[in-house]
This record gives C-alpha cells, structure tokens and sequence, in this order.
C-alpha cells in the first residue's frame, strides 16, 4: 500500500511540474508596469491639495537650527502622469526598473527619456528603452530598444542603462549611449565585445523616421555616464569611464576625435558644465579645472567648492550674466560660478539638511532654478519635493509635495530624479522619475526601496507661481 501510494504522489507531481514550471516562467514575466488607474492612453492628468500639504518630518525638521527656510505654493499644479510602458517583465533583481540619466528636450517640444532593468548585462541578458514623450497627445511611447540597433550573437554583453544624457544634435536628431550597471567595469573579462560593439557607442534617433542607428564608437573598452552637447560647434563631449577617467570631445559633423584629455584628469566624474564660448568646466584635482579643446589645454582654475566637496554635481547652463547655478556632491550646497570673473559662491544648503540632487535646470526668464532632492530614492523621505529656487532673493518655495498624492491616488511612491527639463515658456517641468509600486500592486520580490517601476511627469506650473 505505501508503495502505491509513493507511485501515485510522484505521478501527480510529474503532472503538475510543466504547470509548475509555466507558473515560475510567469512568476518572471510578469507584466510590467502595472495598470496605472484612471489612464487615457496611459496618461492621468490630475491635481490635488494634498500636493500642498507639508509632510509632519519635514514640518519639524524646519524648524531646527541652521536649516533655510522654506514656503510652499498656493496653488497646486497640474500634473501629467504616465509609467514607462512595453517592459519585457517586472525585473525584480535587487534594484530593477531605473533611470539614471537626464532627459532631453527636442526644439519640437517632444521629451526623450530612457528606463533600464539593472539586468545580467554581462550576460547579454539586460534591458534599455528611449521614450517620446508628445505634450500634445500627453502620450509616452517607447520608440527605442537600445540593444537590437546592432545585432548580438549570443553572450554578447548588453546595455542595461540609460545613465549618460539624451541629447539633440544640431541635425535635429537624438543622440544617447548605452551603459552597463557599473560603466567602470567594461574592461573585465566577464564583458564580451566585438568589432561590431567594442564598448560604448553613440546611438542617432532620427524622429522623422523613427528609425535608430549605430553612429560612433566611443573608445574602445570604454563606456560614459555623463555627456553634453555643443549644439553652436556640434560637438560631443563625455567622460570615458573604464579605468581613470577623462573628457572625449568629438566631432559630430566630421565624425572623429577632436580632443582626449588625460586618463585620471577628471576626479568627481557625474558632472560637468559648459561656458556659452565651448570650455568645458569639470571636477579635478583641488577644485574645478578648464578644458579648451579648441586650445587643446586642460587648466586649473582658481576656483573651489570646498574641500570636503567631491565637486560639481548639478549644474545648469549658463545664465546672460555670467553665473552657473548647481548642487555639490557629499556637502548638498546650492552654488554658483562665474567662468569669465572665475568667481564661486555658496549658497547654501539645497532644502532643509541638505539632499543628493543630480540635476538643476534654470528657467528661461533666467528668475529660477528647479531642482528634486533625494534622487538616489530617498525623495520619499522628505515627501518628494519639487523645489523652486529664486536667484534673486535665495527664496526655496516647494511647488509640490508629490508622494502623499501620488500613493493615495496611484499607488506609486515617486523616490527621486536624474532627470529634469523645463518648456521654453518656463511653464512646464519635465521629469523622469524613480519610484516604487505601492504594497498592494508590488509583486513578491520587488522591494520599496525607491526603484522598480519608473514614469515621467510634466508639472505644469501655475502662473501666480512664477511671477
């Protein structure tokens, strides 16, 4: 009897492992993002007051010593919101579904952002998306797959980032690169390359067409996660990683190398700005250095952002008079630097004790500088601001608080940016956002750490506010 019985158990079992099997195979396929309630096309537009009200935290964190004051809008925005959408899966691996890199805006007013999964890309297994964004229809479509521009054999290493800038080109196209988990890392054995991908490389989008492209290579073995555009002279700049890192200029017109600093010149590698003459300002030894690749010279300048400062980690274009406005790495201070009278101020710390902020975008009118805090995921913390910071008085007014509206209406936790533009009529803030699916929609596995499932956002920013 007991042998029967052991017989009949393993013949259940060999019936139900192709379900197991199947169910294990979903278990990973999940479908991903999840619905987003009340959409149209993937898109709900709302506002609320609750973007208004100032978390219980940050209200008694305020009031502690040497924290700058703040003031919060009287009026709540109206805000876009829509998940990036077409994933393969929920990719839940640790960190998952993320965006590390700055958006861009296009002269024809359509945003580009990107998304990755964190994936297994050295074992040509990982996952990277562009997407469009239309003010117009407020539709977000996904119209790149980084890794099927160049064809693979098997095994091949594949991108799993977006960490570099999107960037317009003066043909008009978009211009962005691949990455891995860490870019650092490209020149180990683990990481498989061809003549047809020997590291990083630069990807054209042509929006005419919607057709993707392989452009140029980046040197070999070498990948970026900070890039910037020359639009006046066309030229690409990058830091390459892999080893010790340095700026690339390149030519976009002639397609070829203009100028290669020296390896271990730059230090702080995440920022770097650029004056309206085509110098670039970055991060090096004991302060912020100069790169003229039309001199072909690297210089030190006379300015610093404090020794216990890694440097520069937002900065924004330069404004009419002279000034660039940021946000340091470690020490969380407002700045500012005049390239011409190499002069550098402080200004303070961004928002209450100070928080990561990985990008600072002034406003047309030149009256403002918009910033997120807690960009590595900790926005949530402070309840996700958007802040506005006024450059005339130093001013810091919260636009919006978006975490309690966004849980309570969406069930999403926005946990902080890489990427931010604003509409050439200042009227508008364009974001991509890191963020967690709420418990009830999270799957098993995911963690609410601040990443797995991202969107974009266009804030639209009320007149009275901006006066």
């Amino acid at each position: 009897m007991r042998k029967f019985s052991v017989n009949i158990v393993l013949i259940y079992l060999l019936l139900l492992l192709p379900c197991l099997l199947v169910w294990g195979a979903e278990a990973q396929e999940l479908p991903w993002p999840p619905p987003l309630k009340g959409a149209v096309n993937g898109t709900v537009t709302f506002t609320s007051d609750l973007l208004l009200k100032v978390p219980p935290d940050v209200a008694k964190m305020a009031t502690q010593e040497g924290i700058p004051p703040f003031i919060v809008a009287k009026t709540a925005p109206t805000i876009d919101l829509a998940f990036h959408g077409n994933l393969p899966d929920a990719a839940i691996n640790g960190t998952g579904w993320s965006a590390w890199g700055d958006i861009c805006l296009a002269s024809d007013g359509k945003v580009y952002s990107g998304t990755g999964d964190h994936g297994d890309d050295a074992g040509g297994k990982s996952h990277a998306y562009l997407y469009q964004w239309d003010p117009k229809t407020t539709i977000l479509k996904q119209v790149v797959d980084l890794n099927a521009i160049v064809p693979r054999e098997k095994g091949e290493s594949t991108w799993s980032k977006l960490h570099a800038r999107i960037l317009e080109g003066a043909d008009g196209n978009i211009y962005f690169s691949g990455t891995l988990n860490d870019g650092n890392t490209a020149d180990q054995p683990r990481f498989k390359w061809s003549e047809a991908i020997p590291g990083g490389q630069i990807y054209q989008y042509n929006p005419k067409t919607g057709q993707a492209s392989l452009y140029a290579n980046l040197p070999a073995v070498h990948c970026t996660a900070t890039t910037m555009m020359d639009l006046k002279r066309n030229i690409f700049w990058c830091n390459l990683e892999t080893g010790p890192n340095g700026l690339w200029a390149f030519d976009m017109t002639a397609k070829k190398q203009l100028f290669k600093a020296p390896a271990g010149s730059v230090t702080f590698n995440r920022n770097f700005a650029m004056d309206r003459n085509g110098v670039v300002y970055y991060n090096g030894e004991d302060g912020i250095w100069k790169c003229d690749q039309a001199k072909q010279t690297i210089t030190k300048t006379g300015m610093s952002l404090g020794v216990q400062s890694s440097g520069m980690r937002a900065s924004t274009d330069q404004a009419k008079n002279g000034w660039i406005y940021g946000s340091t790495m470690g020490t969380n201070q407002l700045f500012r630097f005049n390239p011409d009278k190499e002069q550098v101020e402080l200004l303070g710390l961004n928002f209450l004790k100070g928080d990561y902020v990985t990008v600072t975008v002034l406003s047309p009118d030149e009256k403002y500088v918009y910033f997120l805090t807690g960009a590595h995921g900790t926005a949530g913390e402070t309840g996700t601001p958007v802040i506005q910071y006024n450059v005339a008085t130093g001013q810091r007014k919260v636009i919006a608080f978006l975490k309690a509206a966004m849980e309570t209406l969406y069930d999403y936790s926005p946990g902080g940016t890489y990427g931010v533009k604003i509409s050439a009529d200042g009227s508008t803030l364009y974001v991509n956002l890191n963020g967690n699916a709420a418990d009830s929609i999270r799957p098993k596995g995911m963690t609410a750490g601040g990443f797995g499932l991202t969107a974009f956002m266009a804030l639209h920013i009320p007149a009275s506010e901006r006066k």
